[in-house]
């Protein structure tokens, strides 16, 4: 049996469906890499992130939280703010250094949205809102040096697997690393995840970024539940894999079953990449370091 759908009569809704959706990319929007701008990047900007779009109707995705799939505990406490003011933040930090990469960064980590990555909705944000060329990116090629990292399931991998994502891009590792998260999490970025790759202190840069008291975030409330629930797991499990804990975070943020790629496109890194600890990786197994001593 063959079913047609009918065809509504309501115009008028029709209408308003069709301005309510706009078409963000155009024939002139700003290609990747368009005038060979990352083959001299040496500073990779990473922007984590937090939630996968689920709207059609994203110019309004900074205040909005129907455009973001967002569970219980993270609404009415300002994400929509914060994620516009992330991806706000590596835009500018981008702007201000021509040999910058930005790395929006997140995998497919909700079962229920399908198969729609964390990295790209951000990108799909910037697009959206038309967000590459204000206050100092303007004309600055920031879209061109753009681009998504679609695995990371949390902040270690969006650390380890954006500098892999750098190498795959350039052909070489960052010198320098930017992050742009939660000021809460700057603990987390500069004191576990970087010294638990033994990437040199002086080489990375954390910029904290929160949204005002205002939207209903609390920052006390979050400092909290950052030390409860990442910082003390991450303290006995550097490397996110060794704990029952956070292997479960892992597993339920992963429900498509993607596997990286990066052991392949990024053999230097694979005893990294593969490396459950406890204890901290040997200097010699890390490409940086042993580009250090050469």
């Amino acid at each position: 049996m063959i079913r047609t759908r009918p065809q509504s009569n309501n115009n008028n809704n029709n209408n308003s469906n069709t301005s309510a959706l706009q078409q963000w990319v155009h024939l002139d929007s700003q290609p990747f890499n368009q005038h060979n701008e990352i083959l001299n990047a040496n500073h990779l900007i990473m922007v984590a992130g937090h939630s996968v779009t689920i709207s059609g109707h994203l110019q309004d995705a900074g205040e909005d939280e129907t455009d973001w799939y967002l569970l219980p505990y993270q609404k009415g406490k300002g994400l929509p703010q914060t994620i516009l003011a992330h991806i706000r933040e590596g835009i500018q930090l981008a702007a201000m250094d021509p040999r910058s990469l930005l790395i929006f960064s997140g995998g497919e980590t909700r079962a229920t949205t399908g198969p729609e990555n964390e990295g790209t909705s951000y990108f799909r944000v910037a697009d959206a809102m038309d967000l590459w060329d204000e206050g100092m990116a303007n004309g600055k090629n920031v879209r061109a040096r753009t681009t998504s990292e679609e695995f990371a399931t949390d902040s270690f991998q969006n650390l380890l697997f954006s500098i892999c994502r750098f190498r795959e891009i350039t052909g070489a590792y960052p010198e320098k690393i930017t992050t742009v998260s939660f000021t809460f999490k700057k603990t987390r970025f500069e004191t576990m995840h970087s010294r638990a790759i033994l990437w040199p202190s002086d080489q990375f840069v954390y910029v904290g970024v929160d949204p005002d008291a205002s939207t209903g975030f609390n920052l006390e409330e979050a400092t909290k539940g950052e030390m409860e629930n990442a910082a003390k797991p991450f303290q006995e499990d550097p490397y996110g894999c060794h704990t029952s804990v956070l292997q479960e975070k892992r597993r339920m943020r992963n429900p498509f079953h993607r596997t990286p790629p990066y052991e392949i496109t990024c053999p230097e890194m694979k005893e990294l990449l593969q490396w459950c600890g406890p204890n901290i990786i040997g200097k010699e197994k890390v490409p940086w370091r042993m580009q250090q001593q050469q």
